[in-house]
């Protein structure tokens, strides 16, 4: 056989050699081109998500900013939080003269529900005095609240005891209470011995971390607060606080809930009235009117957290500004905030949402 006779074959593997390396480099800049485009399109959703979330922040910080300035220059009714008249503009420091408790119509109401804020973001305003005081609030309250929350019946008592026992100023040990050397044999800081500064400090104490359903969804905290040694606001309250403080049933809070939208309350008698059970309340202990603590959550549509700004309000303070923000908490967006269809809150300064026509 000659060299000669080769060469077709040879030929031959040479050109299918060169067809499958063709193929191989046709794939690998198919995958290639495949990798670049899906990095390509990420890239592009990152940036399209950060800056959703940059537009989000700037509405917060906005709707934030009126927020603040209605607190600081509104008054007050048992509805809630007055608006400047779309036409007249007025405030509470030009408008002394129709001062009143009663509602006038505009109202932001202070029960935590969601209202629509600046551009894509969302804000509710929860009046703290309509909450319950962990710190001065009675056995039985204590005792209902941690009931409606799921903790076994049997833990009310000792739990109660040990929330006491941390916060009182002598070293008395309560039944089924816990001092300082109870902490001592579990190798935990001991009780401060004065009143809790935040409702989070409540999980040092013994007992109280373990009970889970306490911390789901932040219950205890949105139902909670430390400063007001006050029965919880008829017109502010929630379902859950309602039915704690002044011991009545769920329909009964609905119906509470449901008639102060409409009508809300200058005197618990009305609230006897439509629910047809006494309150748990003396009446010295009457509370209708918002306090000076508030708690505004803000979120935007689309995300995942939300902020909660809790603020004082300090009008008569001298050389200071007229309110005081406490502290900030920022955590997942809870259900109870966008199970609930937002409403238009009346005022031009959330004007995306609003126009100067009346709604």
């Amino acid at each position: 056989m000659t060299i000669l006779e080769l060469k077709p074959a040879t030929i031959g593997n040479q050109k299918g050699f060169i067809l499958v390396a063709t193929l191989w480099t046709l794939a690998m800049l198919s995958i290639a081109a495949s990798f670049f485009a899906l990095w390509t399109q990420r890239a592009v959703d990152i940036a399209q998500t950060r800056q959703m979330d940059i537009q989000g922040e700037i509405d917060i910080l906005g709707t934030e900013a009126n927020m603040v300035y209605f607190l600081t220059t509104q008054r007050f009714t048992i509805a809630g939080l007055t608006l400047p008249n779309l036409f007249l503009n007025n405030t509470k420091i030009n408008n002394d003269d129709e001062v009143t408790i009663l509602p006038i119509g505009n109202e932001i109401a202070l029960d935590d529900r969601p209202y629509f804020g600046h551009g894509k973001a969302f804000f509710a305003i929860q009046d703290e005095g309509g909450l319950i005081n962990i710190n001065f609030e009675s056995k039985h309250t204590l005792g209902r609240l941690l009931g409606l929350l799921g903790v076994n019946i049997n833990l009310h008592d000792p739990l109660i005891a040990k929330l006491k026992d941390y916060s009182d100023l002598d070293d008395s040990y309560r039944i089924n209470g816990a001092e300082s050397y109870h902490y001592k044999k579990r190798n935990l800081p001991p009780p401060t011995n004065r009143y809790l500064y935040h409702q989070m400090e409540i999980q040092r104490i013994i007992g109280w971390k373990e009970q889970s359903t306490l911390w789901e969804n932040h219950q205890l905290k949105q139902l909670t607060h430390l400063w007001l040694a006050a029965r919880p606001n008829l017109n502010t309250a929630p379902s859950l606080v309602l039915q704690a403080a002044y011991n009545i049933n769920a329909s009964s809070a609905k119906s509470i809930i449901e008639m102060r939208k409409i009508q809300p309350f200058y005197t618990s008698s009305m609230a006897h009235q439509i629910t047809g059970e006494p309150l748990d309340l003396e009446p010295e202990e009457e509370n209708i009117f918002p306090s000076s603590f508030l708690r505004l959550t803000l979120w935007y549509a689309g995300a995942q957290r939300m902020r909660q700004v809790y603020i004082q309000l300090m009008p008569n303070a001298e050389g200071r500004k007229p309110w005081q923000v406490e502290y900030r908490l920022e955590f997942e967006l809870l259900p109870i905030y966008t199970k609930k269809l937002p409403e238009h809150a009346k005022t031009t300064l959330f004007n995306s949402t609003l126009s100067t026509k009346k709604q």
